[in-house]
């Protein structure tokens, strides 16, 4: 699915609905993307998407998302998933342009043996402000989920991740894992990270945890050493620090084409 915004000031509320029955598997390709020569005109438009999600017992949606908006629109989306007994659901969100992005995933774990994964990579440059909103609800008993959100930030861009687990009461045996990770490349470069679980069973194992730090200097000195360029030995690092999120993408074409496009990106940091 390509979703093209090209114009000048305009309001553009896309809806996508997913349902998946009983046993079906369905994996989706989702690209927000403004042509080169529409830059400068797409910069006051606003995109205000609603993705919505409900997959049936035995089901698996995998949902691939790109957001390459070039000083595009601000663009606000929500994704509302719900999962039935013994379902899985699957998103990476790689953010690589935008002036304002907004992604906020709510996901309810509805049935038994369900399970939630969420993925996220982000290289902001610039003054792009990026967003990362979680928030998945097990609400019954033996539901996994796991999360794992890394970012790059450089010159004044913003990055902002903020994840909920929520364990209710009946939710026995419940495993989630949570964890954002940041790198700051400048002294204008921001991150705010707020991982959270708020859990009333007593049967869970759950953690979650953040970081924000620079690229590791005795690395950068090392591969100097070596002969290695700075500006490439900077590439070499951040591309490592995304192996772990990239790996988790079992669509190996659409992986190799994120790694060409982020390796892109991080040449112009």
């Amino acid at each position: 699915m390509l979703h093209i915004t090209n114009g000048g000031q305009q309001l553009i509320q896309p809806r996508d609905l997913f349902m998946l029955h009983e046993g079906a598997e369905v994996e989706v390709i989702i690209e927000a993307v403004t042509p080169s020569a529409a830059e400068e005109s797409t910069a006051s438009a606003l995109v205000n998407s609603v993705r919505e999600s409900v997959i049936g017992e035995g089901a698996s949606l995998t949902i691939h998302l790109l957001q390459n908006e070039a000083n595009g629109p601000a663009h606000i989306g929500l994704d509302g998933v719900s999962i039935g007994a013994k379902g899985r659901f699957s998103v990476d969100t790689t953010t690589l342009s935008g002036s304002l992005v907004r992604n906020e995933v709510n996901v309810a774990l509805a049935g038994p043996e369900a399970h939630a994964e969420l993925n996220g990579v982000y290289v902001l440059n610039g003054t792009t402000h990026c967003d990362n909103h979680t928030y998945i609800g097990h609400d019954v008993p033996d539901c996994t989920s796991d999360e794992l959100y890394k970012g790059i930030v450089a010159e004044k861009g913003t990055g902002v991740f903020n994840g909920k687990v929520y364990v209710k009461q009946d939710a026995q045996r419940t495993r989630a894992y949570q964890s954002n990770a940041n790198i700051l490349q400048g002294d204008d470069a921001k991150v705010y990270t707020k991982p959270e679980l708020e859990i009333y069973a007593d049967d869970v194992k759950c953690s979650h945890g953040c970081t924000i730090g620079r690229l590791d200097e005795k690395g950068l000195f090392y591969l100097r050493s070596r002969g290695v360029s700075e500006a490439e030995a900077r590439k070499m690092l951040s591309h490592a620090f995304m192996t772990d999120v990239l790996e988790r993408i079992t669509n190996e074409d659409w992986r190799k084409h994120l790694e060409g496009l982020i390796d892109a990106k991080l040449a112009l940091l």
